[in-house]
């Protein structure tokens, strides 16, 4: 396995403790919300096709909250692939595309420097997109 640089494992176990306290505290109990309403509906409905449309209704803001949630771990992602495309078009300026056996080291060397000044950029960046994250969801 290649090495990786510390700070792209902070940023990792970051979004995966940010991911954790969002599904604890706005998917889980939204998730109990649909359960609730879909048992109503058995209660109420008129038919199948109550039932059917019942449901659906009661499980649409759960899946609008996991469709925010992708959208912007989607968006972060893709931001963070486009630093890390920026660290090897660097390494390749500086080195070009096939660098002697004397500048493979020194170039992944430039490589792994560049990617552990992204990972501290974007780990910056998680505090905020748990926020902006949180206010969509509290308008849905």
């Amino acid at each position: 396995m290649a090495f990786m640089p510390q700070s792209i494992q902070d940023v990792q176990k970051a979004v995966e403790n940010m991911i954790e306290d969002l599904q604890k505290t706005v998917l889980m109990p939204k998730q109990k919300e649909a359960f609730l309403c879909c048992a109503k509906c058995c209660d109420s409905a008129g038919g199948a096709r109550d039932l059917e449309a019942c449901v659906q209704r009661c499980s649409q803001p759960t899946a609008e909250s996991q469709k925010v949630i992708q959208q912007a771990l989607g968006d972060f992602q893709e931001r963070f692939q486009r630093a890390a495309m920026r660290c090897q078009d660097e390494v390749k300026d500086q080195f070009g595309f096939d660098p002697s056996q004397s500048d493979q080291m020194r170039a992944q060397e430039k490589f792994n420097s560049c990617m552990e000044l992204s990972g501290k950029e974007f780990l910056s960046k998680v505090p905020k997109l748990k926020a902006d994250m949180l206010a969509a969801l509290r308008r849905r």
